[in-house]
C-alpha cells in the first residue's frame, strides 16, 4: 500500500496549485475520503487478526477442557462441535472489544511512529478529522457486540446447557457441578463439594429429598459413586459413610439413620433439560423478553432490581468497544509506541484497568446501595471523559502526563518479555 505520506504530499501539491481557482473544498473532500479509506484499512487488518487470535486462544483452552469431558463421558466429536459452537458468542463478547482496542491502538501507533500524523497536520488535516474512521470501526464493533449480548448469547447459553445435560443423561452421568445447588431432578437438590474429572466420583455429598409429601429427607455422605445399568434408564448413586435425617410432614418426628453403604436410585427419564426453568433466569432472557418482564406490575423490588441490572449490563458492556477504541487513538499518538509488542502490552494494561473498574462498579450496582444503572454505566462515563480529554490534548499537541507513566510501565513489561524470550 502506498504510504499516506506520499498521498498527502501529492494532494497538497494539487491543492496549492489550485489556490487561485477557488476550488478548495473539492480537494479537501478528496483528501478526507482518501484518509478515511486508508485509516479504515489500517484498522481493519489488525482488528480481524486480533479477533481471530484472541478467539482461537480461548477456543484452545475450552477444547482441552471439553475434550477431557468428552473422553470421560465417551461422547463424540459432534458433541464437542456443538459445545464450541454455543460457546462462540460468549467468546466474541469479550474478544471483540479487545480486538477493537488493539486495532485502533496498533494502527495509530504505526501512523505516529512513521510520522504520518505529522504529515497530516502539515497538510492541514486536524487530528479531529481522524474521528470518522475510528467511529466507524468502534461503531461496527459495538453493534455486533450488542447484538450478540442482547439476542444471541441468551439462546446460546440455553443451547449449551441443553447439550451438557443431554450428554450427562445419555451417558449415565448427572452433570453435577461443584459447590453449587444442583436441581436437575424434581424434588431433589444436590450439593457436592468436589467432583472427579469423569463426573462419577463425588466427595462430601449433601442431598435434600422432597419427592414424598409425607416425609422430607436430608442425606449427608463422605463419598459417592455413580453406577448406571446397561439400559441407561436408571442410575444409582452409591453413598458411603453417611447419615439420613427424615422429618415428618408436620415436624412431628425425626429419624436418624447411619450407614456405610446406601444406594440412592434415580430415574433418568425425569432428568431432562427444562428450557422453561432456564428461561426464568435473567441472563437467559432475550432482550425483548427482558424488556417485557420489566414492564410487569407484579414484580417485587428484588426481582425488578435483578432484571434492571441485566438490562443495563447488556447495554453498557458493548460500549467497551467505543470507549476503549476512542481512548486508543490519542493514547497511541501520545505515547508514540513504535513496537507492536509495546502496543499490545499497552492495550492489555488499558483493557485490564477498564474491566477491573467494571467489576468494581458492577458490585456497586448489584449489591450496593446505588441503582444498577449507576454502577454499570459509571466506567463508561469515566473512560469516556478520559477519551475526550485525550483527544483535546492530542489535537492541541499537549502531553498528557499519566500516559507517560503507563507507557513506561508497558516498556518495562516489554523489555522483560524480550529478555525472557532470549533465554
Amino acid at each position: 500500500m502506498t504510504p499516506i505520506l506520499g498521498k498527502i504530499a501529492i494532494l497538497w501539491v494539487a491543492l496549492v496549485s489550485h489556490l487561485q481557482t477557488h476550488d478548495h473544498s473539492l480537494h479537501f473532500t478528496s483528501m478526507k475520503r482518501i484518509l478515511l479509506r486508508y485509516l479504515l484499512v489500517e484498522q481493519a487488518v489488525p482488528f480481524f487478526v486480533s479477533l481471530l487470535v484472541l478467539t482461537l486462544v480461548l477456543f484452545l483452552g475450552k477444547i482441552m477442557r471439553y475434550t477431557q469431558l468428552l473422553f470421560a463421558s465417551e461422547s463424540g466429536l459432534a458433541d464437542l462441535g456443538m459445545l464450541l459452537l454455543y460457546s462462540l458468542p460468549y467468546f466474541l463478547v469479550f474478544t471483540i472489544p479487545m480486538a477493537t482496542l488493539l486495532a485502533v491502538l496498533l494502527a495509530f501507533a504505526r501512523l505516529a511512529h512513521d510520522n504520518e500524523i505529522t504529515a497530516m497536520k502539515t497538510a492541514g488535516i486536524s487530528f479531529y478529522q481522524t474521528l470518522p474512521p475510528v467511529a466507524l470501526v468502534t461503531g461496527f464493533a459495538w453493534l455486533i457486540t450488542l447484538g450478540l449480548s442482547s439476542f444471541v448469547l441468551p439462546h446460546s447459553n440455553i443451547g449449551f446447557q441443553r447439550v451438557l445435560l443431554e450428554m450427562a443423561r445419555s451417558r449415565g452421568q448427572l452433570g453435577l457441578k461443584e459447590r453449587i445447588f444442583n436441581d436437575q431432578f424434581d424434588g431433589l437438590v444436590f450439593f457436592i463439594n468436589s467432583v472427579s474429572p469423569d463426573g462419577r466420583h463425588l466427595r462430601e455429598v449433601f442431598i435434600t429429598d422432597e419427592r414424598s409429601p409425607e416425609t422430607k429427607s436430608t442425606i449427608v455422605a463422605e463419598e459417592g459413586l455413580l453406577v448406571h445399568d446397561l439400559s441407561g434408564k436408571r442410575i444409582t448413586l452409591r453413598l458411603l459413610r453417611g447419615q439420613i435425617f427424615r422429618v415428618g410432614d408436620k415436624m412431628e418426628s425425626l429419624q436418624t439413620i447411619r450407614f456405610q453403604n446406601y444406594d440412592f436410585n434415580l430415574d433418568l427419564d425425569s432428568f431432562a433439560f427444562n428450557e422453561a426453568d432456564f428461561r426464568k433466569r435473567e441472563r437467559h432472557l432475550s432482550f425483548t423478553e427482558l424488556r417485557q418482564a420489566l414492564t410487569s406490575t407484579k414484580l417485587d423490588q428484588k426481582k425488578r432490581n435483578k432484571l434492571s441490572f441485566e438490562w443495563h449490563r447488556r447495554l453498557s458492556l458493548p460500549f467497551a468497544c467505543v470507549v476503549l477504541g476512542f481512548i486508543a487513538a490519542p493514547l497511541s499518538v501520545q505515547s508514540r509506541t513504535g513496537s507492536r509488542l509495546s502496543g499490545v502490552v499497552l492495550g492489555l494494561v488499558l483493557f485490564l484497568l477498564y474491566y477491573l473498574f467494571v467489576s468494581a462498579a458492577k458490585a456497586l450496582g448489584k449489591d450496593g446501595p446505588y441503582p444498577p444503572a449507576i454502577g454499570l454505566w459509571l466506567p463508561n462515563v469515566i473512560f469516556g471523559v478520559l477519551a475526550v480529554v485525550l483527544w483535546i490534548k492530542t489535537a492541541r499537541e499537549a502531553p498528557f502526563k499519566p500516559i507517560l507513566r503507563v507507557q513506561r510501565s508497558a516498556e518495562l513489561v516489554t523489555s522483560w518479555i524480550k529478555n525472557r524470550s532470549k533465554r
